[in-house]
């Protein structure tokens, strides 16, 4: 039996840590143009069954690494997320944001947030 890859990662999206496996392939078992070097595979949001599953594979070693992992991930995240509000109560991003959600057409709307997201995140990045 082919024993299940032990190498993750986690990715933290809208808030919720997702945890992805990956395994390397060697260069026989891959052609030049189909198949990547690393094959990902999806394993769960964290703290559902499938991924519980798939921590009942891991060393107990390897449990622990990914709930530090989470965590870390976790904090990072919502410390962004704090700077971010911050930010946006301060003037040249709180009249941007308000400008920006008066907009009527969604799609518009979305775009323009995105960016501004983008420059909120860079300018935490920066300083």
């Amino acid at each position: 039996m082919k024993k299940s890859p032990k190498n993750f990662s986690v990715k933290i999206i809208r808030g919720l840590p997702y945890v992805y496996s990956w395994s390397y392939r060697k260069k026989s078992h891959r052609s030049h143009t189909v198949l990547p070097r690393y094959h990902w595979k999806y394993r769960g949001r964290y703290g559902t069954k499938g991924l519980q599953n798939f921590m009942k594979q891991l060393d107990v070693e390897e449990q622990l690494q990914l709930k530090k992992e989470v965590q870390i991930k976790l904090n990072v995240f919502q410390e962004t997320q704090k700077k971010i509000n911050i930010l946006l109560e301060q003037e040249p991003f709180k009249t941007r944001y308000t400008e920006v959600t008066k907009i009527k057409n969604r799609h518009t709307r979305e775009k323009m947030l995105v960016e501004l997201m983008r420059e909120l995140k860079q300018e935490i990045k920066n300083n």
